[in-house]
């Protein structure tokens, strides 16, 4: 059965993990799947949403097409959906990076591409014809932070992302019972291009990175001269810290639910996040996005946009670009339904007055 010919017939994100889950290997399906110790974390994120209730007001007379667009940092996008940096995406399909950011630029949203790329960073751009936003890992040495930096401003990366909650290994227990290695076929090309890996791929595909300080953000954010974003923020003193050290945004993450069991779910970190940066920088969210309306849930609460993480791994696992494409298309949709029926015409109108909190929902409902 050619899974292309199918893409009309998954009409939920749901549905691309089912068709995801039915063409890769037990390994792989628990890679991308699981997260650390329990999956706790793995799990709240998205059930989370649901105490989450939205209130829609009526005679809005939202009768023309709900705008979805967005600006963030300069960077103008067709819907506030950024793909989150994953890697490596070889073990999902052979085109890898360059299918997900062909797809990025299709659909007019922002790829952010991960460190642990398995294509090589520039190339990657070349091929795409927009660079993106590129996420750093810090690796052995500033030296080594410093030529990764050079390389994405050379490349025309057009953000720096930070990410801030991963410089330890964890403990991912559903990988390790499902026997997941590293496949032969995957590589770590921009990591490799910078001269960082040489020789085989290291079993479970983990390279020792760096354990960043506050001092270490400083030195980035005085060496490079892109805009600046702090991914792995879950607390209120945390991402002002990182606005008193000059960065031009902050992504609420708990990295999926995979590095901390038990972490706080990223939108439940996120009003606290947003009321504490007030509008002073960026604030972006991931983790647990499942649905369009989801993603109205988290702008409503805060959030300028949202990256978007195992859906699109999805997407490529069952048809490369086209996949990617299909989950863009399909959430997109859901974006536009969901605004209609809450009576707002513009994602950029969205507010805390559009949302109420479970207990509250609950009783509204009950009555």
């Amino acid at each position: 059965m050619d899974p292309v010919r199918n893409l009309a017939e998954l009409l939920t994100l749901p549905d691309f993990e089912a068709a995801s889950d039915a063409v890769l290997d037990q390994g792989c399906r628990a890679y991308v799947a699981g997260g650390a110790g329990t999956d706790r974390t793995v799990r709240a994120n998205i059930a989370a949403f649901d105490d989450i209730w939205l209130r829609p007001r009526v005679l809005a007379s939202t009768t023309t097409e709900p705008r979805t667009d967005v600006t963030v940092l300069g960077h103008h996008m067709s819907m506030p959906v950024l793909l989150a940096p994953t890697s490596p995406q070889r073990l999902l399909h052979e085109d890898a990076e360059i299918a997900t950011s062909l797809a990025a630029e299709a659909a007019g949203v922002v790829p952010v591409v991960s460190t642990d790329s398995h294509v090589p960073f520039p190339e990657i751009a070349k091929a795409s014809g927009r660079a993106g936003w590129f996420q750093l890992y810090a690796y052995r040495s500033r030296d080594d932070i410093a030529a990764t930096i050079d390389m994405a401003e050379t490349a025309g990366a057009s953000a720096l992302v930070v990410t801030v909650d991963a410089s330890h290994a964890a403990l991912r227990v559903h990988a390790q019972r499902a026997g997941f290695s590293t496949p032969g076929h995957v590589d770590f090309g921009t990591l490799r291009a910078l001269g960082i890996l040489e020789g085989e791929v290291p079993a479970g595909a983990r390279i020792d990175r760096l354990s960043l300080s506050w001092e270490d953000l400083l030195w980035i954010r005085a060496r490079t001269r892109l805009p600046l974003l702090v991914k792995g923020i879950l607390r209120a003193d945390d991402a002002r810290r990182c606005l008193d050290s000059g960065a031009d945004g902050v992504i609420v993450s708990n990295h999926g639910g995979r590095q901390l069991d038990g972490a706080v779910p990223s939108v439940v970190a996120l009003s606290e996040v947003a009321a504490e940066v007030d509008g002073r920088c960026a604030v972006l969210m991931d983790s647990g996005i499942r649905s369009g309306v989801h993603v109205v849930k988290a702008l409503a609460l805060g959030a300028d946009a949202v990256c978007l993480g195992r859906p699109y791994l999805w997407g490529l696992s069952v048809a490369g670009r086209e996949g990617v494409e299909a989950v863009l298309r399909l959430l997109r949709r859901e974006i536009e339904d969901t605004l209609r029926q809450l009576g707002a015409a513009d994602v950029n109108e969205l507010g805390p007055h559009f949302v109420a909190k479970a207990g509250a929902g609950a009783a509204a409902g009950a009555a």
